[in-house]
């Protein structure tokens, strides 16, 4: 995103092109393995509950950077696994245990000290959009495990962004006072466009991902995976960008890994215990 920003195309106008891409491309993959385009009655709330999480995603926590420091944004979005592992008593009916929230809250500590925050500028604006984004989150966590039961991934992932479209095309044209930079005429160059596609083409693949492996496993299982995203972030930032990497990023994505390592054999030690019983 930050390579479509620096050839002209503002980030909110790359969210936009990605959600196209992905709406379309999903549904020409669900046409094409035979899959209904349509919403089960029974699925509604859920369906909603995904749009209303993926937009937060998609708006507020790229909003959120324009009134605070980028690293205090993902640390306060990256409290979303925490959450999750808070909420899922109530949610999944069943509790987490103490030592998978220990673990979380580990896994966010590591990723605090590997971002390490800036506090010189504090604003309520970029606070509040930071959080929601990171209520978002963990609602789209919920919801797409509990809308993984009533349709395939790639039905859903391709509603879910029709859906959320409209509200993100109006914003980018407010924004943009009416004139899109990355349609024909405006300041978009062609290694912006190239970054679009990549951009698109990731996030395809990712939120497919994240659909499939909530059919699979609870959220509150999922959901402290997601902690290595920032790690890996800044260590792709740091080869192919050149952008330094500190001795406290290496300290915290080392925490936040061995937090990721401990939870996957808890949950091997939990599967291993329920198949001897």
């Amino acid at each position: 995103m930050r390579t479509a920003y620096n050839s002209g195309i503002p980030a909110i106008e790359s969210t936009l092109t990605r959600t196209v891409f992905v709406a379309t491309a999903f549904a020409l993959i669900a046409l094409l393995l035979g899959e209904k385009l349509s919403i089960p009655k029974t699925a509604w709330p859920v369906f909603l509950g995904q749009c209303v999480g993926t937009l937060l995603v998609s708006i507020a926590y790229l909003a959120s950077v324009q009134f605070i420091p980028v690293g205090l944004a993902v640390i306060i979005f990256y409290l979303s696994p925490v959450l999750i592992m808070l909420i899922a008593p109530l949610v999944e009916k069943r509790a987490p245990g103490l030592l998978r929230i220990l673990i979380a809250v580990l896994a966010f500590i590591g990723l605090a000290i590997a971002v390490g925050p800036s506090f010189d500028r504090l604003d309520m604006r970029g606070i509040t959009l930071a959080f929601a984004a990171a209520f978002g989150y963990a609602l789209q966590f919920f919801t797409g495990r509990a809308l993984s039961h009533h349709m395939p991934p790639s039905a859903s992932g391709s509603l879910v962004h029709a859906a959320i479209l409209p509200p993100i095309l109006v914003i980018a044209l407010y924004l943009s006072s009416g004139s899109l930079q990355f349609l024909h005429g405006g300041s978009a160059m062609a290694p912006g466009w190239l970054a679009l596609a990549a951009l698109a083409c990731v996030y395809l693949v990712a939120y497919l991902v994240q659909m499939l492996s909530l059919r699979f496993a609870p959220a509150s299982t999922v959901a402290p995976f997601f902690n290595v995203e920032p790690v890996v972030t800044t260590i792709v930032a740091a080869l192919l960008l050149g952008e330094r990497m500190e001795v406290n990023q290496y300290l915290g994505g080392t925490i936040v890994l061995a937090a990721l390592l401990a939870s996957t054999l808890i949950g091997r030690a939990a599967k291993t215990a329920g198949a001897g019983s």
